[in-house]
């Protein structure tokens, strides 16, 4: 028998100096844990199972003896929040274990909610149950729908008591993600004036994420360049599928073009620009219709960064592309997904036809795509739905559809929405120890957004009377 690969493992960011970059950590452990689910798929794709099916696997996972592969640091970094300068933040309740590396694969792994770390502040540096499984299954919803993401590769949970608005169950999420470098990093270094560092964590970032740049000379200008992009591209998709990140601070911005940090996150019921679901933004600065402006002001913090390495007036001019960015991937992400080439001069009047059509209250706008690309979608809009503009709209889409791009939009097009009643009763199952939905609905986001899934038809299929409109804290 063909004797299974193996991910090597390295830890890269510990060549950065430690007094400035990050801290080493013994982890806390949790009481009495246990597997809610572990994402068999994903361990097997990074060649990770035999790790996690050791006997130490849950012990570590849990914030014991950490797996000899790993070496817990929490990194230091600073930022923006709510567009205010916040100082030193840092990996408050999170640990960097390391870098699994499989046939050119190479993925960062992060412990979160295993106890205190120097960055942690007032905080306990604890993650609750709750707040994991929306993690858990928000980030491989978004993997599943096609949104660059960190990915969720297990879940643990105990007995240990933490405190938040009531006393919750403690746990403990192991994440993946090709970076957690963010634009925080560079702030960090930059506003304590060490340009020195400054450099170094140019030359990290760039070996991590665009190593073909190693050796060019004065590489912050394409640099930037690139991160303008993945950010464009990221926050197109978000908008594509009607993603409201909650709290986009610069602390949270991945400069991998990743989605990061699930917090007070969900997907717009009825197709809204000013919805706002974090209720701690009382400005609606973090609104979903915002986003792409937040994104380009995130992207000018990092641009003061590079003042040493790059003119200030071509970085102002390739700030001033980014609105053009983000029109160019949302076109390419639209067309994507309506299948329709992205060059038809008729696509902008069904991208907007779509986004009117599910703009009424009692719509929901992630099963559009289905509307469009299926003759009898089942959906939770069926009674809602102007069907007048919906022919109308179908007429148009149907004349533009090119039939070899069908596939892949069908793929993309979601069959269930990871909606806000659905986790409720997913977090409910499990605060009594049933852990069937989590692990219900992760293997059916393994079989692709498109398909049926039982669990959500059962549980997710009808909205609370309430309807779709629905706020969370940062604390979610």
């Amino acid at each position: 028998m063909q004797r299974k690969q193996i991910a090597e493992w390295s830890q890269p960011f510990q060549s950065l100096p430690e007094s400035v970059f990050w801290s080493r950590v013994k982890p806390s452990p949790l009481v009495s844990p246990c597997w809610v689910d572990i994402n068999h798929l994903l361990a097997e794709s990074v060649a990770v199972s035999t790790l996690l099916s050791s006997d130490q696997a849950l012990i570590a996972a849990s914030g014991g003896e950490p797996l000899p592969e790993w070496d817990p640091i929490a990194q230091a970094y600073s930022g923006h929040q709510f567009g205010q300068w916040a100082g030193a933040l840092g990996d408050g309740r999170g640990l960097y274990l390391g870098v699994s590396s499989n046939k050119g694969n190479a993925y960062e792994w992060h412990l979160k909610g295993a106890g205190k770390t120097p960055y942690s502040r007032s905080g306990d540096g604890r993650a609750v149950l709750r707040s994991s499984i929306r993690e858990y299954l928000g980030s491989e919803y978004m993997n599943a729908l096609g949104v660059p993401t960190t990915r969720a590769l297990a879940l643990v949970t105990s007995q240990t008591p933490v405190l938040r608005e009531t006393v919750e169950q403690g746990a403990t999420l192991i994440r993946l993600a090709r970076s957690h470098l963010r634009i925080g990093h560079f702030e960090h270094v930059y506003h304590s004036r060490r340009e020195s560092e400054l450099r170094e964590l140019i030359q990290f970032a760039i070996q991590q994420l665009d190593p073909e740049l190693i050796d060019q000379t004065n590489p912050e200008e394409v640099l930037f360049d690139r991160y303008l992009d993945r950010s464009a591209r990221l926050v197109a998709e978000w908008m594509a599928v009607g993603f409201v990140h909650g709290v986009m601070n610069t602390d949270n911005t991945a400069l991998s073009g990743e989605t990061l940090d699930y917090g007070p996150y969900g997907f717009v019921g009825h197709f809204d620009p000013g919805y706002v679901i974090n209720h701690t933004d009382a400005q609606g600065r973090y609104a979903f219709g915002q986003q792409p402006h937040v994104m380009q002001w995130n992207l000018g913090c990092l641009a003061e960064c590079l003042t040493s390495f790059v003119g200030v007036d071509t970085l102002r001019a390739m700030l001033a592309s980014f609105p053009e960015r983000f029109r160019h991937h949302y076109r390419q992400t639209m067309a994507s997904r309506l299948a329709v080439t992205t060059d038809n001069p008729r696509l902008d009047l069904i991208t907007d036809g779509l986004a009117s059509l599910f703009s009424v209250p009692g719509t929901f706008y992630l099963e559009g795509f289905q509307w469009l690309l299926l003759d009898e979608p089942h959906g939770l809009s069926k009674r809602a739905i102007d069907q007048n503009k919906l022919i109308s709209l179908r007429k148009i889409w149907s004349e533009e559809k090119e039939v070899d791009l069908m596939p892949k939009a069908l793929n993309l097009a979601p069959s269930w929405m990871l909606s806000h009643w659905l986790l409720e009763e997913v977090i409910s199952q499990a605060n009594v120890g049933d852990y069937s939905g989590v692990v219900s609905l992760r293997e059916d986001l393994n079989c692709g957004i498109s398909m049926p899934s039982l669990y959500a038809e059962r549980f997710g299929g009808s909205p609370p009377s309430a309807g779709s409109g629905y706020h969370l804290s940062c604390s979610s």
